[in-house]
């Protein structure tokens, strides 16, 4: 059954029932012996284990791949719930990342083979060490992934604690955050109709990819500067969780672009010049040398 991408779907759907429900009952345990954002920290990574475990078993990484974009959502909500508080603020916030959430999940499940198909920087880590693969797994997919997402919801956690009408920071965050969600969803439909029609060694440098190697990314970073702006508008003392957004560009920019760029240039011989012609994350002009007539 996991062999057919419908089976596969059901698989995943009662791994994460089974996740939110584990999850739920570690953060009930924690809420009377702890406060602030520390129980759903406990839930998050006891949540995080149970995917992992799932991927173990049924040999795919790639179990975790939904993770990111679930969740965020899940936490928020029950924070609302918790503190049973509704304004503006919080409804921007939940608006923003259930939208964000809900476009990234179907991007996953549009471009998604199932269980018979791993993501290859999850294959290219096993075979690197495949004695200490359970490792990585754990904390190089799954958990990193999972603390970084968790910080970056820190801003979100103070904007449900202490905002209550919306704010000009507010609404600005709020307008980042679906700006970021339009351009990963434009720049991902670029991307999955030139892999229609791609050949072999070719690399995408059309619409939004003409100005920056890695839109998608951009959106991604710019989003959870929302959340941060949101925050400011709400919170405005707490400015430290500045580091949040902060992590998640370093992170982008020196772990996962890196990655996918010696894979790309790998497979593509002339990506090295369209990297000195365009810029790696923000649209800037192009470097484009005119040759003389």
């Amino acid at each position: 059954m996991l062999k057919k991408r419908s089976g596969s779907i059901w698989f995943l759907a009662l791994v994460y029932a089974a996740a939110f429900a584990v999850g739920l009952v570690v953060y009930r345990l924690f809420s009377g012996a702890l406060a602030g954002f520390w129980p759903m920290l406990a839930a998050d990574v006891t949540a995080t284990l149970v995917v992992w475990a799932a991927g173990l078993a049924v040999k795919n990484a790639s179990a975790y791949d939904p993770y990111w974009s679930v969740a965020p959502a899940v936490m928020a909500g029950a924070w609302m719930l918790e503190a049973g508080s509704f304004g503006g603020a919080q409804k921007l916030l939940i608006t923003a990342l259930v939208i964000w959430g809900v476009r990234l999940t179907a991007n996953f499940l549009v471009g998604w083979q199932g269980l018979v198909h791993q993501d290859w920087r999850y294959g290219m880590l096993r075979d690197k060490n495949p004695k200490l693969w359970w490792l990585t797994n754990l904390f190089g997919i799954n958990l990193f992934p999972t603390l970084i997402v968790f910080a970056c919801m820190i801003p979100a956690y103070y904007t449900v604690q202490n905002g209550s009408d919306m704010s000009a920071l507010g609404l600005l965050g709020s307008v980042l955050c679906l700006a970021a969600v339009y351009l990963q969803m434009t720049a991902d439909g670029q991307m999955r109709q030139f892999k229609q029609s791609k050949k072999s060694g070719e690399y995408i440098e059309t619409g939004l990819w003409r100005f920056s190697r890695h839109p998608n990314y951009l959106g991604e970073v710019t989003f959870w500067w929302g959340v941060w702006v949101m925050q400011m508008g709400a919170a405005p003392g707490i400015w430290v969780t500045v580091l949040a957004p902060l992590a998640m560009t370093a992170m982008f920019l020196f772990v996962s672009i890196p990655m996918m760029e010696t894979h790309i240039a790998e497979k593509c011989p002339g990506y090295s010049e369209y990297q000195k012609r365009v810029s790696v994350l923000l649209p800037l002009p192009r470097t484009d040398v005119q040759q003389p007539d």
